[in-house]
């Protein structure tokens, strides 16, 4: 018996062949690989657009409701505040001596429709010369500080000489001037 040595390398046909990878397996394993990859980046991007556009919509929504709340009305359409409308001038209506100049041509307050009569407290509205009852044009300039009629802006100026109410700035250079 020929002597068995150990650093000979076995015979071919007893020799193990390596085994070759399957090239179908290895491609679909590889596909399923990069098919997840690209879905989970996928996913990762619209959750970061999504975060984005959610930050985005929130820092708009809370600028506009600081900017509502912190801007002054400046608008005929926001109205007088209870103090300022108590300001404004008043006087009882006489049908044939008016008082302060005020004169009724209307018949009716256009805001609660009911006619004037004497001994009512009315405002004239210095603006435009409008009248109404007091009680009526007061519920309408808390709400809206415009006349009722003309839409012509009412504001107090309790710091000035002479109290005028209802006039714009420019309005009120016009009347020093003897424009109005």
């Amino acid at each position: 018996m020929p002597p068995y040595h150990h650093d000979r390398t076995p015979p071919p046909h007893l020799q193990p062949s390596p085994s070759k990878p399957n090239p179908k397996l290895l491609s679909l394993l590889l596909k399923a690989i990069i098919m997840t990859l690209l879905t989970s980046l996928f996913f990762l991007f619209l959750g970061i657009a999504s975060a984005a556009l959610l930050l985005l919509h929130l820092s708009l929504s809370s600028h506009r409701l600081r900017h509502r709340r912190y801007s002054l009305p400046s608008t005929p359409s926001s109205g007088l505040p209870p103090r300022d409308v108590s300001t404004l001038p008043q006087f009882r209506l006489k049908r044939h001596a008016p008082k302060n100049g005020a004169s009724v041509e209307e018949e009716d307050c256009v805001v609660c429709l009911d006619s004037f009569r004497d001994g009512q407290c009315c405002r004239k509205l210095v603006a435009c010369g409008h009248v109404f009852h007091m009680r009526c044009v007061d519920s309408w300039l808390v709400k809206v500080a415009a006349c009722p009629i003309c839409r012509a802006r009412v504001r107090s100026n309790a710091g000035t000489k002479g109290l005028m109410v209802g006039l714009e700035e420019e309005d009120e250079d016009k009347q020093l001037r003897g424009v109005l």
